[in-house]
């Protein structure tokens, strides 16, 4: 009989608790102050930023065409143009495992060749270094007759290559 009273008490006394608030009384009013912190990662404000910034991207798509006359700042000079992306080919003037030596050829290049671009890749267990951006292959072969003496192994690969037609006038 013990076990029942006492069972009646304990659900009489947990309907009369409440849980995280505190209830402060005062005169004639009660204020309850909750006692829960929020923490927001502030990333969170971007999130409802975002349908305004995708409103404005699909503004500034609409408003960039391609192949469009770019004026210059000066407003003399004309550019016009495109760089998009394709399948072609690069040389590889170096395979091999160690990164130090392919950062030095890498660099060798680059002083030697300053407007050819150069790509260093890393596919498990060797470094790739790759140049050029040739539409064809004839263009890579050529490449590789005139830097055979320097780069013996080096060999034409195909890639996908950045192609940038980009003219001033004025």
């Amino acid at each position: 009989m013990k076990k029942y009273y006492s069972i009646i008490l304990l659900m009489f006394l947990s309907t009369l608790t409440y849980a995280q608030v505190d209830v402060i009384q005062t005169d004639s009013t009660e204020i309850v102050v909750e006692n829960i912190n929020i923490f927001k990662d502030s990333r969170l404000d971007v999130l409802d930023k975002r349908p305004a910034l995708m409103v404005k991207v699909e503004e500034e798509k609409d408003r960039i065409t391609n192949f469009k006359p770019i004026v210059s700042s000066d407003g003399k000079k004309k550019v016009t143009g495109s760089i998009y992306t394709t399948k072609g080919f690069r040389v590889v003037i170096y395979n091999g495992p160690d990164r130090q030596q392919a950062m030095t050829i890498k660099n060798t290049f680059s002083r030697a060749f300053p407007d050819q671009a150069t790509f260093l890749s890393y596919n498990v267990p060797s470094y790739k270094i790759k140049v050029g951006n040739f539409e064809s292959r004839n263009d890579a072969s050529s490449f590789m007759r005139k830097i055979g003496k320097v780069f013996p192994t080096a060999f034409i690969v195909p890639d996908i290559i950045t192609v940038k037609n980009i003219n001033v006038s004025n």
